[in-house]
């Protein structure tokens, strides 16, 4: 009853054909791969160590919401109702997009200090709100799951505010020893796995994270994007295609390390003498 069956039957019932398009666009919002490269992108282009923090939010939630959810072990809707295929995690509560959604984008307005700013806090309302709808509509979750979702988000967030801060290093420190359980409780699950080895990347890619320099220029931007991006891509699907539990700890580990490093190794290449000889005379 808790899980709000009835009003989920009744949403269920009511969606539209050919709703799965728009609404698996919507529910990407909230997806890790998604939230990865944003919070990648992010970090190599704009704030570095808010963004980091918000990357060590993310893993602490993440750590958290798997093993709750094997814990509880509670199953999502039936197969009938659903409108995408369901690759992983069987158990639906809580809802871990909606969890997401409310820690990443609820942590990037709350650590960049933008509380105060309506249009950016109506803007996380609307994509948490919208994120949670479309994993009801896809038939991923009971209403009940998203609503539990988006409390246990706001509170894990209240949590990160009050112990981490802005403060990447004891955020990831955290995730690493939240992830422990998770490990135990889910027998070495992949998204255990991804919060554990991606929080100890966290901890050795933060190391002197403020001495990084800031970006150069546009062109070190369009370098470290285009370098990037393919980086994330990779490892992450490295990760995914890998067994054994170690060598999944390793990619996630060199993962989260790699993006947080790139910078460095960005402004280490003679990057402004090639764009002076690419130029024409």
């Amino acid at each position: 009853m808790f899980r709000l069956e009835g009003l989920s039957r009744l949403i269920w019932e009511s969606v539209p054909a050919g709703a799965a398009a728009p609404f698996g666009v919507i529910t990407a919002l909230g997806s890790a791969t998604f939230l990865l490269l944003a919070l990648s992108l992010l970090y190599w282009l704009d704030e570095r160590r808010s963004t980091a923090a918000v990357v060590s939010y993310a893993l602490i939630a993440l750590a958290v919401v798997v093993g709750l959810k094997a814990a509880l072990a509670l199953p999502r809707p039936p197969e009938a109702v659903r409108l995408i295929a369901l690759h992983a995690d069987p158990y639906g509560f809580p809802s871990g997009h909606a969890v997401a959604a409310v820690v990443v984008y609820g942590g990037l307005v709350t650590v960049r200090d933008r509380l105060d700013d309506r249009r950016a806090v109506t803007g996380v309302a609307v994509v948490v709100a919208l994120v949670g709808l479309s994993r009801v509509v896809l038939g991923m979750h009971y209403v009940g799951d998203v609503v539990v979702g988006t409390a246990l988000g706001l509170a894990l967030l209240a949590v990160c505010v009050r112990l981490v801060g802005d403060d990447p290093t004891r955020g990831f420190a955290l995730a690493a020893l939240l992830s422990v359980p998770a490990l135990a409780v889910t027998g070495l699950g992949a998204e255990a796995l991804l919060a554990f080895g991606g929080s100890l990347g966290g901890v050795l890619g933060g190391l002197r994270l403020d001495g990084l320099a800031e970006l150069q220029s546009r062109f070190h931007g369009v370098v470290l994007t285009a370098v990037g991006v393919p980086f994330v891509f990779l490892t992450d699907a490295l990760a995914d295609g890998l067994v054994e539990p170690v060598l999944v700890v390793l990619a996630y580990t060199l993962l989260v390390a790699g993006i947080l490093r790139l910078p460095a190794l960005v402004h280490r290449l003679p990057l402004d003498a090639v764009r002076r000889a690419s130029k024409p005379r």
